[in-house]
């Protein structure tokens, strides 16, 4: 459940759904384990982040029976 920030970006005018949800941060995550997975970062100043930061993952419930992973700072 940790790793390291790869690579982000801070999106700042949402579309569609996420038109309320700005900003929202989309970011590559190293994990500890190895692989490198594309998700988003919460719960967090989106100011700051900064590559190489540590990171854990999070379980966002989507209200219809099944959660999405998330990561927010460690």
């Amino acid at each position: 459940g940790l790793g390291t920030i790869y690579s982000f970006s801070i999106t700042r005018k949402g579309q569609g759904d996420y038109r309320n949800a700005s900003p929202y941060v989309l970011a590559y995550i190293e994990l500890d384990e190895g692989p490198r997975v594309l998700t988003n970062i919460v719960d967090c100043d989106p100011e700051s982040l900064e590559v190489g930061g540590r990171v854990r993952v999070v379980f966002h419930d989507t209200g219809q029976g099944s959660a999405l992973y998330r990561f927010t700072p460690a």
